[in-house]
C-alpha cells in the first residue's frame, strides 16, 4: 500500500526477519524493526511510520501493549496490529491494560495466511483510532471474574481455594463456573470431566493448545 511506512518489533530474531522478509515480498515499505520496546521507540522518532506490527511478548521489560500505548502518546495517528499467541489481551499478564482504541488484535491461532496480516496493516494504517472488530474467529465474552476463576481451575485449584483467594462464597464460586459450562458448551454428562474441559479452554485462550473441532 503506497504511503504506509511499517514498524516491526518482534524479540525473536528468526521471526523478526521471516516477518520483514514477507512484508518487503509483499510490497510493505518497512521502515524500521526493533526487538526491544526500547529501540521501536528510538526508530519511532526517526522513521515516522504509519503503522506498528507489534509482538505482544517482547521479553523482559515492556509488553507489546505497554509499547503500543507509548507509541501513540507519541504519535496519536499511528496504526498498531499487535500479533499474540494469546487470544485474549487480559491474559498476558496480571493486570494488563486493555490495547488502545482502535488497535487491530490477531491471535496467531487465528491467521492462517499472510495476506491477513497485510490486510489488518492496511486496515490500521487507514483508519488508526477507528473502533473495529478484531479479523479472526468470534472469541467467547468473558467477564474479569470469569476469567480469573477459568484460570484457576486451569492451574489445578479448587472452588474452595479460588473462594478464599477471591474473598467470596463457594457459591459464588460455583455460579461462576456453571456460567463458564456454557459459555463453552461444556457437556453435563458423566462423560466428560467439565473442569478438564474448562482447563483446556482456558489454555486455548492462552494459546497454549490449539483449539479443536467440537
Amino acid at each position: 500500500m503506497i504511503g504506509t511506512r511499517v514498524l516491526v518489533v518482534e524479540n525473536d530474531p528468526f521471526t523478526l526477519t521471516s516477518v520483514v522478509n514477507a512484508l518487503e515480498y509483499q510490497r510493505m515499505n518497512v521502515v524500521g524493526r526493533a526487538s526491544s520496546a526500547r529501540e521501536a521507540l528510538e526508530l519511532q522518532r526517526e522513521a515516522s511510520p504509519t503503522v506498528a506490527l507489534l509482538d505482544v511478548d517482547l521479553g523482559v521489560g515492556p509488553t507489546g501493549i505497554d509499547l503500543a500505548h507509548a507509541l501513540r502518546i507519541r504519535q496519536p495517528d499511528i496504526g498498531i496490529v499487535i500479533l499474540s499467541t494469546y487470544r485474549d489481551p487480559r491474559l498476558v499478564a496480571p493486570g494488563v491494560t486493555p490495547p488502545p482504541r482502535g488497535t487491530v488484535y490477531l491471535s496467531k491461532q487465528d491467521v492462517h495466511d499472510f495476506a491477513q496480516i497485510i490486510s489488518s496493516l492496511e486496515l490500521a494504517a487507514e483508519t488508526p483510532v477507528a473502533r473495529r472488530a478484531t479479523p479472526g474467529a468470534a472469541l467467547p465474552s468473558l467477564t474479569d471474574v470469569q476469567l480469573e476463576v477459568l484460570q484457576g481451575i486451569a492451574e489445578g485449584m479448587s472452588t474452595q481455594a479460588i473462594a478464599d483467594q477471591r474473598e467470596v462464597s463457594v457459591k459464588a464460586i460455583e455460579q461462576t463456573i456453571s456460567r463458564l459450562y456454557e459459555v463453552f458448551e461444556v457437556p453435563r454428562d458423566g462423560a466428560h470431566n467439565q473442569r478438564v474441559r474448562l482447563a483446556r479452554a482456558y489454555l486455548q485462550l492462552a494459546g497454549k493448545v490449539e483449539a479443536q473441532s467440537p
